[in-house]
């Protein structure tokens, strides 16, 4: 049974005014006139506003002690966490040369948000047009025309043309779906697992110039990964995995130097040099960037091609516009190697494929899962967009050297910085100082250690907690860690921002008060993972699943409530499925795999059926990681969602207007069937359960305004033993297993219901139009 917290006065300032007047006529019956200007009055009055206020703070006692309770534990409140995106700087108008430096930390704003650089970035006078070879499949007619004019490719018997489309990857923009392109796809994707890079020289610029100012200088590539991904994995590390392998092989064209050629080109075949690694980050995990130092300037070239060469074997794909082709500097390639090649940062020959590859190219076979280092996330290899002069931004602003105050010798002293939320990561370090006053040099400083838990700390531990929602700072005891010298001067070095204000659109970082004349930036992505942080309220209702959890998952329980506690992100529903793995067979259990679904609260991209996106489970990762237990495999996965239409034929009552019926009808239903508000508790519909058409049937009834139902038709989009999804009809039932959840699409009319199939179709490829390589003579 639930406590009831008693209110110890619940009597207002009007009510204390009624009471006194009441007794007016008992103690004072000669007191008659009780207007408002009588000074009687004015007291009585006075005294009840001060008595009103005094039961306010009364009844709040509780209150506050829940929230001193919340204190003593220990449980801080989760702050707002920062917006991270990418941006990009152009040398628009500004000289052709080696640019300087844009040192980390550098403060860019969209508007009046501030955001920080996360890296140093050199400032190269380059941009960069990103394509790929997209697989196309011409007619008998055109194949022909084909091997005549790349007969020349056709060197053994085993050798075979594959035909592609060069497609430009454009850039995201507002409103439209985010472009995708799956390097391990060699049938959708690409045929040779490559994004190519055209670097281009500024319009009207001299390239020779562009070259002699990039020669040797560190280039910075930007990779933003798609962001729909099947789920996350996080499984049992191993010692030693290389956490700054991108995933991708950065390589250079490397044609061979020739007089004939003329400046700036070369000739030979198709060869290319692997980049040295400057810094990286697994790009194919999550957005980030890869620097790369180019080669010297007599190795910066471009092919000279013959007629039939351009676009073949592997060569660089076509470039059809003039105007690019012109201020094209050099082409590089980020390849995803196959398995048997997992990616080194080393510089050296690029191992390439057959000598055949692009318009001619030798069968492969591409491996759909690519790599995997031990104790690492599997990649994903569809990718989104990919560009040049590019750095990582978080919502941060950085405070140097704040003095906070002087020890006094106290146990437990504390200090409050003056901005707040703090941010405390690798890239925003905070450094909390206290002068040594004991030794020969005053202006001795020794920086104190952070520390979860005090009462962990050793007896003379130099070190301090903090709560970064409130930016409170406390140091020890004396007997939990060392309490700070008394007169010893403290200060501290840190980084704060957050909140929802760091979510921007594409295009709204665009100020930057230290970048240097004639350079512009932007970025070309929207920000993500900006969120607002938790209440007060939020962190009572966690004392009683926190004393449960101790922040740590063990049970069931302990994954659903640490889950709905991820900063950043606004989760709708969480389902646990303890023992079930995603690959494995709905009916089989395999120990130690725990298994999370999660449903965001809403999803600009399908708001009926929303499914989380590569930054979200990148989120829910990220927060559960050091809380799971070092044996359990756990996996984050989105639903999987079966297409369904549902047709319901309904009788109105007697002068109820049809079609007002009608779309109460439909919004139940698809209420009913819904992932966050479905089932017949209103929290989603059921894992496992099956959708019946009496179940339908039996929530349209219930809608005012029905007399009766007088059909439902159902049809569905099943897997078949291919792979492929076909539509079943009639059924009247669709078993949902695993993480199966329904995708309904509900049609509700007059009379007899109507046949679902007209509106079901088979669920189609996707099918992009490109066009056909132009034939040269």
């Amino acid at each position: 049974m639930s406590l009831n917290i008693p209110v110890l006065d619940n009597r207002g300032y009007d009510q204390l005014v009624a009471e006194v007047k009441a007794r007016i006529a008992v103690h004072t019956p000669e007191w008659t006139n009780l207007n408002a200007s009588d000074p009687g009055i004015t007291l009585l009055e006075l005294f009840a506003f001060l008595t009103d206020n005094l039961l306010y703070r009364s009844n709040r006692i509780p209150e506050a002690n829940r929230l001193k309770f919340l204190s003593m534990l220990g449980i801080a409140l989760q702050p707002p966490t920062p917006g991270l995106g990418l941006v990009t700087v152009t040398n628009a108008k500004g000289a052709i040369e080696a640019g300087p430096v844009l040192p980390a930390g550098t403060e860019l704003r969209a508007g009046q948000v501030p955001f920080a650089t996360a890296v140093d970035l050199p400032l190269l006078p380059v941009t960069a047009q990103a394509y790929v070879k997209r697989p196309h499949q011409p007619d008998a007619e055109a194949r022909e025309r084909y091997r005549t004019v790349y007969e020349s490719f056709l060197e053994t018997d085993t050798t075979q043309l594959t035909y592609y489309a060069p497609l430009r990857l454009e850039d995201p923009a507002t409103g439209r779906p985010d472009p995708v392109v799956d390097l391990a796809d060699a049938e959708h994707g690409t045929i040779d697992r490559c994004v190519w890079l055209a670097l281009l020289a500024p319009p009207n610029a001299d390239r020779a110039q562009v070259r002699a100012a990039i020669a040797n200088q560190v280039l910075s590539i930007g990779v933003y990964p798609a962001a729909r991904i099947e789920g996350r994995a996080l499984v049992t590390p191993t010692v030693g995995s290389d956490v700054t392998d991108p995933g991708l092989f950065v390589e250079i064209a490397e044609p061979d130097p020739s007089a004939q050629a003329g400046e700036g080109f070369g000739l030979g075949p198709a060869k290319y040099r692997r980049l040295e690694l400057s810094y990286a980050e697994p790009v194919l995990q999550g957005p980030g960037i890869i620097q790369v130092r180019l080669p010297a300037y007599e190795k910066l070239l471009v092919w000279a091609f013959d007629p039939a060469e351009e676009g073949a074997g592997d060569y660089p794909p076509r470039l059809d516009d003039p105007e690019v082709s012109s201020r094209l500097v050099s082409w590089l390639r980020l390849r995803y190697p196959t398995e048997s090649t997992p990616a080194t940062g080393s510089g050296g020959p690029a191992p390439g494929p057959a000598p055949a590859t692009a318009t001619a190219i030798d069968d492969e076979c591409c491996c759909d899962d690519g790599f995997q280092q031990p104790g690492t996330v599997a990649p994903s290899t569809r990718i989104t967009w990919v560009g040049v002069n590019a750095v990582r931004v978080a919502q941060a602003v950085r405070v140097a050297a704040e003095q906070l105050g002087l020890g006094t010798g106290t146990p437990f002293q504390g200090f409050t910085l003056a901005n707040q939320p703090v941010i405390v990561d690798a890239e925003h370090p905070l450094v909390v100082e206290v002068r040594d006053d004991t030794g020969r040099d005053p202006d001795t400083w020794v920086a104190w250690r952070e520390i979860d838990d005090l009462f962990a700390a050793p007896r003379d531990g130099q070190s301090f907690s903090l709560d970064r929602a409130s930016g409170r700072i406390t140091f020890g005891s004396g007997l939990a860690g060392a309490r700070v010298p008394r007169g010893a001067l403290v200060r501290a070095s840190y980084w704060y921002g957050g909140g929802l204000q760091g979510t921007q659109p594409i295009g709204a970082i665009t100020k930057g008060a230290t970048l240097p004349g004639g350079f512009t930036v932007t970025n070309p992505l929207p920000t993500w993972g900006a969120g607002a942080g938790e209440s007060a309220a939020d962190g009572e209702a966690a004392i009683s699943s926190w004393l449960r959890h101790r922040d740590r998952l063990v049970t069931a329980t302990d994954f659903a409530d640490l889950t709905r506690r991820t900063p950043g992100v606004d989760l709708g529903r969480v389902e646990v499925l303890p023992l079930f793995h995603p690959q494995a067979g709905p009916e089989e259990r395999v120990p130690g795999v725990v298994t999370l679904l999660v449903v965001p609260r809403s999803d600009p991209l399908n708001q009926q059926s929303p499914s989380p996106d590569r930054l979200f489970l990148n989120a829910v990762c990220g927060w559960l990681e050091p809380r799971r237990l070092i044996t359990t495999e756990l996996h984050v996965r989105g639903p999987e969602y079966v297409r369904v239409w549902v047709s319901v034929g309904i009788v109105p009552v007697p002068g109820q207007v049809p079609t007002v019926v009608e779309q109460a009808v439909a919004t139940a239903v698809r209420t009913f069937l819904s992932p966050l508000t479905g089932g017949l508790d209103g929290t989603g519909w059921p894992l496992g359960l099956t959708l019946r058409t009496q179940d339908v049937e039996a929530v349209a009834t219930r809608v005012p305004g029905v007399r009766y139902v007088h059909s439902v038709l159902m049809t569905a989009a099943l897997p078949s033993p291919g792979g492929a999804a076909v539509v079943v009809s009639p059924l009247s039932t669709v078993a949902m297993t695993g993480l199966q959840l329904p995708d309904a699409t509900v049609l509700v009319g007059t009379g007899e219901a109507q046949d679902p199939r007209a509106q079901a179709q088979p669920v189609p490829l996707t099918l992009v139009s490109v066009p056909v390589v132009p034939a040269t003579c």
